[in-house]
């Protein structure tokens, strides 16, 4: 089974490699200079890490959206990457949000409003594509230490939007103290 699961990152990563992805097409998700606080790929105790974590000194850090798109997918949790957003962007990317401390009021508002009508914390929505569309540099929420998180970052990934294919974010030429 490790066999397998170890075949099919080092083919996603490769396979990642092997594209040709606009460099510059996204920002960072923060205004501050980045630390990581964990890597694309890294083993972890049941999983390979399928984005980067950036160290925020603090939770309530302003979080951005990396390019032009719409969030396609909020999700509220006390575990895995606990507050999270989707944004989907024209060019066939989504890219992932987790640990967040919250959301930018409207959309808090419409993830409260679904909780009270379902009667439950846990929530998973899908809005319409025209629901929040967000530009480039827009605000989208907070950084935080939400569900299964030991210290305030942002868990940031870059997937291929029809299969879900992790990317590594480093292959976009965010700056990155080492």
């Amino acid at each position: 089974m490790r066999f397998k699961i170890l075949t099919i990152l080092i083919f996603s990563v490769s396979f990642g490699y092997s594209q040709n992805y606009d460099k510059n097409y996204f920002r960072l998700p923060v205004n501050i200079p980045i630390r990581l606080a964990g890597n694309f790929g890294e083993i972890r105790s049941n999983h390979f890490h399928s984005g980067i974590d950036i160290k925020v000194p603090f939770v309530g850090i302003p979080l951005y959206a990396t390019a032009d798109g719409y969030i396609s997918r909020v999700r509220k949790s006390a575990d895995g990457y606990g507050n999270a957003l989707y944004i989907d962007h024209p060019n066939g990317l989504r890219t992932v949000y987790g640990h967040m401390h919250n959301f930018k009021k409207d959309i808090e508002t419409y993830v409260k409003n679904a909780q009270y009508k379902q009667n439950k914390f846990e929530i998973t929505l899908y809005p319409d594509s025209s629901k929040f569309k967000v530009k480039k540099g827009d605000l989208i929420g907070y950084a935080g230490n939400s569900g299964r998180s030991y210290g305030p970052h942002v868990h940031f990934e870059i997937r291929e939007t029809d299969k879900d294919i992790p990317i590594n974010p480093e292959l976009f030429n965010f700056k990155i103290k080492d």
